[in-house]
């Protein structure tokens, strides 16, 4: 089926959008099935194979990245990983692969190694992003993470196709599978609709999106946030055989905006627009392309409270967002708010907003794995949006049009519940409030704290200072941190040796509710076992020890900078510093050949 143009495709698709009120949507029901928002099954990817990386982007197997190196495409991204690598090292003399150093880059080899390949951990159906691209009915997300033999490492590939037919709701359509049949029949069920060859072909592709964990700092190196990490991300372009790189959504390139006064000034008249009011507060604005960037850095721990993941706040303030009517809003209602949103609207924002370390779906471990393995691999902010895409993908299966607004990228699954986010006297955070039996405390973010046990169990807080941050994310410090008494016979784990505003851990032999029965290992003999090379899982075995922490499930995530793992000791979650799994981190793996 040949491809029609963004201006071909928009008159047939408005037509129809204007006919639907004359069918009676209401009377139309969709077929029998659930409708299918992610899928991150292990045993129905797998019965997938013609999903590979290679065959999906190239048209060809690739068994490894070595092989998919031979592609120019494929060469253009590495190229740019390697740009950014270099001009980390460039400008920091501390920066080298390994252990031995102390700032620690991602290895160039992994993208050029026999021993590497790309792991499809997901497929997401994006038909809730209808609103950004009106000609088209949403996106179909494939994404793909970096692995090995024996462990994963923090990059991934969003591979981005259109969504294309009549109507959307025939598009919506497609997506409605019978979730109880085994995985072999729902892996078919897709393959014959909407993850088809037709519509993952050439013409309907859009985009490949990269992030990538570019260097770690561990907290000794960088005690007083608990560690420190930067990640690159990058949007790129098909462009006959190669690649480019492609605007950013939404992401103000901050450098030029900031030499360029005139275009500054541009870019706020068009924010301060009345007609872009709503869409801020709907959280579907679309910036346009004039101002944006080609990349975007972003760095943890600590989120929104660092400069560096908030670009609109390197070039406005408040202030600047002073004056408009927001009393209108339903998500934003202060200038504070205005910005915050902005901000998290940005690529680097949103992927520190409730994210696991900076990434949003990094897939499921096997089951059999206790050491090194996820409990949740799906973010608390992608897992808090999926009530929201099914009613718009509902509404669009029986013919009407979806709600669009979404709340801010922080206010995700269990709002209220602790560790979500919670105001700090801004009118525009008013309504982030905690449930009952929690406290909002506030930590280093001036305009938001967090909901915390008062019982102040395992898990909770317990080491806050005030942070200075800068845009350049390396040179942000806590200062005067205080101590927050944990109860009882609880111990607080501090900053300094990896746990990020400090976490109190107990004894498992009396857990209370909420409490999961974790491993914590001795930092200094730990970090000497894998400087030696020996397998990470051996070094958790001989260094560990028990410990209560905070428990964590699908439905009660862990507090910012804290990922949901599993235990060898609990069938639960136990809430951990994400650079505690080998996998989340890019120092101390030993590949195998290039």
């Amino acid at each position: 089926m040949p491809a029609r143009s963004a201006a071909e495709a928009r008159p047939q698709r408005e037509s129809a959008r204007e006919a639907l009120p004359a069918v009676a949507p209401e009377s139309i029901a969709p077929p029998p099935g659930q409708p299918v928002l992610m899928v991150t099954e292990r045993e129905i990817l797998q019965a997938l194979p013609e999903l590979g990386f290679g065959h999906v982007v190239f048209g060809g197997e690739a068994a490894n990245l070595a092989a998919l190196a031979t592609h120019p495409g494929f060469r253009t991204i590495v190229a740019s990983v390697e740009t950014e690598l270099d001009r980390l090292a460039r400008s920091d003399p501390r920066a080298g692969v390994g252990i031995r150093h102390s700032h620690r880059l991602f290895d160039r080899g992994w993208l050029h190694s026999t021993a590497t390949h790309l792991s499809l951990v997901g497929v997401v159906n994006r038909l809730d992003r209808e609103p950004f691209a009106p000609e088209h009915c949403g996106e179909t997300r494939l994404v793909y993470r970096l692995a090995y033999a024996t462990s994963r490492l923090p990059l991934t590939f969003n591979v981005v196709f259109w969504q294309d037919g009549e109507t959307c709701a025939e598009v919506s359509r497609r997506w409605l599978v019978d979730r109880s049949a085994g995985a072999v029949e729902q892996a078919a069920a897709l393959r014959a609709g909407p993850l088809s060859a037709e519509r993952l072909s050439a013409e309907r592709f859009k985009s490949v999106e990269l992030n990538v964990q570019t260097v770690r700092w561990p907290a000794v190196v960088h005690p007083s946030l608990g560690g420190h990490a930067e990640y690159f991300l990058q949007v790129f372009h098909r462009q006959g055989e190669d690649f480019v790189a492609a605007p950013l959504e939404n992401t103000p390139d901050v450098a030029r905006l900031a030499d360029d006064e005139r275009l500054r000034n541009a870019l706020l008249a068009w924010l301060r627009a009345p007609e872009q009011q709503a869409s801020i507060d709907a959280g579907t604005l679309r910036l346009p392309e004039a101002y944006l960037a080609t990349s975007a850095r972003s760095v943890t721990p600590r989120g929104l409270a660092r400069l560096a993941n908030r670009p609109f706040s390197q070039i406005f303030s408040p202030p600047d967002f002073a004056g408009l009517d927001v009393d209108a809003g339903v998500h934003v209602r202060s200038a504070a708010a205005v910005l915050r949103r902005l901000d998290g609207l940005t690529c680097g924002g949103c992927h520190q907003s409730r994210s696991i370390a900076g990434f949003h779906l990094l897939g499921e471990d096997p089951p059999e794995q206790t050491l090194d393995a996820l409990m949740v691999g799906a973010s608390p902010h992608l897992l808090g949006d999926l009530d929201r895409r099914r009613a718009y993908h509902d509404a669009r299966a029986v013919g009407r049009t979806g709600a669009l607004a979404r709340p801010l990228s922080e206010h995700g699954v269990g709002q209220g519940g602790a560790g979500s986010r919670c105001g700090l006297g801004d009118p525009g955070f008013a309504a982030w409030t905690c449930r009952e039996g929690l406290d909002c405390m506030p930590l280093d973010d001036r305009e938001l704290g967090v909901c915390v046990d008062a019982r102040r169990v395992a898990g909770s807080p317990c080491e806050v200072g005030s942070l200075r941050s800068f845009a350049e994310g390396h040179r942000d410090r806590a200062r005067a941190a205080n101590s927050i008494p944990c109860v009882g016979d609880s111990v607080c784990n501090s900053n300094r040796v990896g746990f990020p505003q400090g976490m109190c851990t107990t004894s498992c032999a009396d857990l209370q509710e909420g409490e999961a029965c974790g491993v914590i290992v001795e930092l200094t003999p730990f970090n000497h076992c894998i400087a030696r090379g020996e397998p990470f899982a051996d070094c958790v075995r001989a260094h560990g020890h028990p410990a209560g922490v905070g428990g964590c499930d699908v439905s009660q995530p862990c507090r910012d900078d804290y990922i949901c793992a599993r235990s060898p000791n609990d069938r639960r979650g136990m809430c951990i510093p994400p650079y505690f799994l080998f996998q989340m981190r890019v120092d101390g793996h030993l590949v195998g050949p290039a």
